[in-house]
């Protein structure tokens, strides 16, 4: 459903992307929101390293020339629990490994996070 769903964004934004000139155009804007939603909301699961935990309703907004003029976009947790416990050989979402690795010393330390 995920790759489904980036085929027919991606098309949408083909099709009717629109855009100023030297301007990033909105449908840019909505391609581009999309790793960083999924680092959100996906995790490494026992069957899957980048399984979908939570659920998206896009909402793409087009105007009278049929160009896309906006997008409304509404994340959900599917697992809740995931935040605090995991499965054995499971991990929580990739958010929190991307904070880890990407944190200088004195935000992990202010956060209290540390590494395994």
């Amino acid at each position: 459903k995920t790759e489904t769903a980036k085929k027919v964004l991606s098309y949408m934004t083909d099709v009717a992307g629109g855009g100023g000139k030297g301007k990033k155009s909105i449908a840019d804007q909505i391609m581009e929101s999309n790793p960083v939603l999924e680092a959100f909301g996906n995790a490494k699961t026992l069957r899957n390293n980048n399984s979908s935990r939570f659920g998206k309703w896009m909402e793409v907004n087009f105007g009278s020339n049929n160009k896309i003029t906006g997008c409304r976009i509404i994340n959900y947790l599917l697992e809740k629990s995931r935040v605090v416990q995991q499965t054995q050989m499971e991990r929580n979402y990739h958010v929190f490994y991307m904070l880890l690795v990407g944190a200088d010393p004195a935000t992990r330390s202010k956060l209290h996070l540390q590494t395994a």
